[in-house]
């Protein structure tokens, strides 16, 4: 990708590893079986963009940002989240997240509110910060999920299983749980039940 700046453009079965991406602009663009490993990108711009069956992996993220991308059946490992928030606070990172595969990302000081994880398996993930306000992660795999200092008020974590919510550093009001997930809740308090 040589040009510096793509609109509209649409990318099928590109495979990158280690590439270094640097100053590139993207707007509107579609990608799809694409493949980026361990690949660095420095002051790099998404703008609405859509991702369908990729696969991210660790990517190396210097003041770049991202801005309403949408995420249908990808793969994301080692994906620092808080690292591409939109410049100033305007725009939200991400638009739409359906069916998608997450391990290891980390959420830090993101606003989510109604953002919907519904059927996304995210495995060892952290939100850290994070504003989750009616946040919908029903029926997800959250395998070693962790949350601490967000706002979970009026979350949606129906049949959802695994996560690890630090209730004294949480706002939980109103949130939606199901048993017996929901007993682990109180661990995080101190309180044992048998």
């Amino acid at each position: 990708m040589p040009a510096s700046y793509f609109e509209g453009e649409k990318f099928r079965g590109l495979s990158f590893i280690e590439e270094r991406f640097q100053g590139l602009t993207l707007v509107d663009c579609a990608f799809q079986d694409c493949v980026f490993e361990s690949c660095a990108f420095l002051r790099c711009v998404l703008t609405e963009c859509r991702f369908l069956n990729c696969r991210i992996t660790d990517p190396k993220c210097e003041y770049s940002q991202v801005k309403f991308l949408t995420l249908e059946n990808c793969s994301l490992t080692g994906v620092n989240w808080g690292l591409l928030l939109p410049t100033g606070g305007f725009g939200d990172p991400l638009e739409r997240m359906e069916a998608c595969r997450l391990k290891y990302n980390f959420f830090t000081g993101i606003d989510l509110r109604r953002f919907s994880f519904s059927g996304t398996a995210l495995q060892g993930c952290m939100f850290a910060e994070c504003n989750l306000m009616e946040s919908n992660f029903q029926n997800c795999g959250l395998h070693e999920t962790e949350f601490f200092r967000c706002d979970l008020t009026g979350a949606n974590f129906r049949e959802a299983v695994g996560y690890k919510v630090d209730v004294p550093s949480c706002t939980v009001k109103g949130a939606k749980f199901s048993l017996p997930e929901a007993a682990n809740l109180l661990y995080s308090l101190g309180i044992q039940v048998d």
